[in-house]
């Protein structure tokens, strides 16, 4: 292995912007489209399991970016978005309080006034989407992200990774998701409830790491989204990867027979015995590092032994893995 001393990149490869998932972009079969459908219009959650990188997760971003474009802004464009913790309670849905800041603020910095306990208060995705469907929104929230004045908006809630947190947290959803109401007891016991006009949607992902109540199953919409076939694979890449490059017009036949090769090759490693199989969305990181060698028509038997090793370091997220892949290639 040679050694290499100093690092040195083209100014062209710094000033490549970072490869970001466009909602626009994300392609949904019709099972799923359905699903979706199937929610919005029972008002009920939508649960969405798959292996990572299956696209769970930017399907919320996807149908906020919809939603927005189809009702002229009357809907966030992007999803307020609850990363679960393995601490989280029902009530974090809704808002934290932060104690410590009230009571430093309280006595220990000079102040002419007393803090007000709404200064400590962070209103979390729930929260928000209740506050953003009422009319008008509550003054004292003016400042949230999305207010337009005193404008009502409708948005999508994302719960992401449920499974991660206590089971009693899953249970408690269930009061929560049906009455889209919350008191916020250090603010004088202020309650606020969802508006009427305009809707919320909720999206759950899950990585099945645990199993979650019955009970709450029962209450949910669920869509398992299995891993693309390569038709589908071959359209994802397409759209997110060269459908915006400038040069892609001119070889697109050369480029979608080239895919067939890279993609099948990348369908064979899946099917190897790793700890840990390569999702779609290390498929499109990949192919967006090999993309000059694909648009140049290269095949991937002729790619540089380097480039290819380092396009292992996609693929691979274990040393027996990286190490099992490099020998077959």
């Amino acid at each position: 292995m040679a050694l290499v001393d100093t690092f040195s990149f083209d100014p062209a490869e710094l000033a490549q912007p970072r490869l970001r998932p466009n909602p626009p972009d994300y392609i949904a079969d019709s099972a799923l489209y359905n699903a979706v459908r199937v929610a919005v219009l029972l008002k009920q959650p939508l649960l969405l399991t798959g292996e990572p990188g299956t696209g769970k997760t930017q399907l919320a971003y996807k149908v906020a970016a919809d939603l927005a474009k189809d009702t002229n802004g009357d809907f966030l464009p992007a999803p307020l978005v609850f990363p679960t913790k393995t601490t989280s309670s029902a009530m974090d849905l809704f808002y934290t309080y932060d104690a410590m800041g009230h009571f430093h603020a309280a006595h220990l910095q000079n102040r002419k006034e007393a803090p007000q306990a709404a200064e400590f208060i962070q209103l979390q995705a729930l929260g928000q989407a209740i506050l953003l469907s009422q009319n008008p929104v509550p003054d004292r929230y003016q400042s949230l992200p999305g207010i337009d004045g005193t404008k009502p908006k409708g948005s999508v809630v994302l719960i992401d990774e449920v499974d991660k947190a206590p089971r009693d947290f899953a249970n408690d959803l269930l009061n929560e998701l049906d009455r889209y109401e919350f008191t916020v007891r250090e603010d004088g016991s202020r309650t606020y409830r969802k508006g009427d006009a305009h809707p919320i949607i909720v999206m759950l992902t899950s990585n099945s790491e645990k199993n979650l109540p019955d009970a709450f199953l029962r209450r949910c919409v669920f869509f398992h989204i299995e891993f693309p076939d390569s038709a589908q694979l071959k359209k994802i890449v397409l759209q997110q990867v060269f459908s915006q490059d400038p040069r892609y017009p001119q070889v697109q036949q050369a480029v979608e027979n080239r895919l067939d090769e890279y993609i099948n090759r990348f369908i064979e490693l899946r099917g190897i015995n790793l700890k840990k199989k390569p999702a779609t969305s290390e498929l499109i990181s990949w192919l967006f590092f090999l993309r000059n060698d694909i648009l140049a028509d290269i095949s991937l038997a002729k790619l540089p032994v380097d480039t290819r090793l380092s396009g292992l370091s996609i693929l691979a997220k274990h040393p027996d893995d990286l190490a099992r892949l490099k020998t077959d290639l």
